[in-house]
Order: structure tokens, then sequence, then C-alpha cells
């Protein structure tokens, strides 16, 4: 007779829930059906109706073994073989539990918990609770944050290690000190993150417009300049999004000084003026991106006012 185990239900009833939860969420959900060793999934937030690229793998348990005596306490458990898998991915992953008897779900960065368990040979576990863990539709940008500044932090830590690396070679360079290096390239990182929330993006422009350099040799200037010179259409977006949000909660200042950051990207209104042709910015928000248009080229366009916004 052919049978199937409850585990077998029980597990694709957590990944039924996160594949629920990105999708109205807009986030892709991948599942992982072949080789899904310590990743069930891959996630991949959007910005508005476009694809990010930007991936975060998802360890998936599910089943009421892993709730802990007490109100809404669960545990995340494995062995220190995945731990030390989850250390070494070149992609941040995330781990969640799922609860089929409440149905609610908590999570945890498994990526950094990992680097500390490592070092301290353990525990294997991470104690998580609904209070302060849970993942619903309004705490899921908590986790993707959180897998964005895990990306970041890797990606600092080895433009430190270089910097380090060059200045043994070159004792003489001392250029700008490697703190203030670091905290000005953290800020672009976070500025022109295509994960993290609208606030966060617009905190770091604002930020950046105000600490700007006006010394063209000042190696942050340098860096600023070649580093918006790469900026990507769907980077571009995502500030117009920003600049929504913080003008919807009455930051305009702030916008302001979003616009002051965008006029740095080389031919940011023709670039603007394209995407909302083509219809990258959201239906409803080119409003935004004509105001940046005109803020920058310092013309009123009233052809875009009355195609779009009429």
């Amino acid at each position: 007779m052919t049978t199937v185990s409850p585990e077998s239900h029980t597990g694709e009833l957590g990944v039924s829930f996160m594949k629920l939860l990105c999708g109205t969420s807009k986030v892709i959900f991948r599942p992982i059906e072949l080789f899904d060793v310590g990743i069930d999934a891959l996630i991949e937030p959007q910005v508005e109706n476009i694809a990010t690229g930007s991936f975060i793998g998802v360890q998936i348990k599910s089943g009421s073994s892993f709730r802990r005596s007490g109100d809404g306490r669960y545990v995340f458990r494995s062995d220190k073989a995945h731990f030390e898998y989850w250390s070494r991915c070149t992609l941040p992953v995330v781990g969640v539990v799922y609860d089929p008897e409440t149905q609610k779900a908590v999570w945890s960065n498994l990526s950094d918990y990992a680097v500390n368990a490592l070092a301290h040979n353990g525990p294997w576990l991470v104690n998580l609770s609904l209070e302060h863990d849970e993942l619903k539709p309004d705490t899921l940008y908590k986790l993707i944050s959180s897998a964005e500044t895990t990306r970041i932090n890797r990606r600092l830590d080895n433009s430190m290690s270089a910097a380090i690396a060059q200045q043994k070679d070159n004792q003489s360079n001392k250029g700008l000190g490697e703190n203030k290096k670091l905290a000005w390239e953290e800020l672009f990182e976070n500025f022109l993150s295509l994960l993290h929330d609208e606030w966060t993006v617009a905190e770091a422009g604002y930020r950046l417009s105000w600490y700007f350099p006006k010394d063209k040799c000042d190696p942050r200037h340098v860096f600023a300049i070649a580093r918006l010179a790469q900026v990507t259409d769907v980077q571009i977006i995502k500030i117009i999004s920003a600049m929504e949000r913080v003008m919807a909660d009455g930051a305009d200042p702030v916008a302001e000084h979003l616009c002051y950051m965008l006029a740095y990207i080389p031919r940011v209104t023709q670039r603007l003026e394209l995407a909302i042709v083509q219809g990258l910015v959201r239906k409803g928000s080119e409003w935004v991106a004509i105001q940046a248009i005109e803020f920058i080229g310092e013309v009123p366009r009233e052809d875009l006012w009355e195609k779009y916004c009429a």
C-alpha cells in the first residue's frame, strides 16, 4: 500500500505559508525542488513591478515540534554542519519556523547567527518568539532589510580588507581615514539599496546630500561621482519611490535632498522620462518623477503632466 507520511504534509504547509506571504507582498517566491540542502526556497523582492535580481535564501521548518513551552515561543534547531553551510553561502539566508496549528510563523537571520554560533561552538539553535520575531505581511520588510544589511556588511568587510591591504603596500598614502571611508561607502550602499525600505533609502540620501563634499579632490567626492555613474534605472525608480513615501509622510525637505543626489546621476532627467514612458514607474506615481525632472532640469514639463497626470 502506498503511504504518505504526515511530516510530508506538515513541511508543505510551511512552504505554502511562505508562498502566500510573498505573493500578497509582491515578493517573488521560488521553491527549490532539487537538492534543497540547507535552503528550501529563494525569495526576490521587487521595485514596483521590476525584479531586483537580489536573492535571499530561506530555510523553512514546520510543525509543532518547534514550539516551546510558554506563549508564542519557538526554537529553530539544526546542526553544526548546516550552520557552517549558512555561514559560507554567498547570499544571505534566513530561517522561518511555521506553526500549522496557530498558522503563525517566526523568523531569524541565519547568516548572522551562524557567524556567532561558530565563533562560540554553538548552540545550534535560535530561540524565537511571536512577540519579537513574528513573520507576517507587515513585518516581511524587516526580514528583507536584515538580509540586505548582511549583504552590505559583507561587501564593506571586503572593501575594508582590500583598503587595509593596499595601505600596507603603500604606507605613505594616508588618504581618507578608513573609518570615515567605510561610513561614506555604507551610506551609499543604503541609499542605492533595492531591498531596504523607502525611509532607509531616503535617510541615507538625505545625509549624503548634507555632507556631499564640494572639493572635487576629496576622496569621498571621487567615490561618490564614480558610484553614481553606475546607478541603474531600477535604483533610480527606487529613489523615486522613496521620494513618494517621504512626501506622503510630510517630509518634503527630505525629498528635495534626494533630488540633489539624483542630479549627480548622468542623464537622469532623460532616464526618468523614459522610465515614465515605458511604464517602469508605478501608475499613479508618475507625478513624483515629473516633479524630480522639473526640479533637476529647472524647466516646466506641462507635456508630461498633461499626458500622465491629467
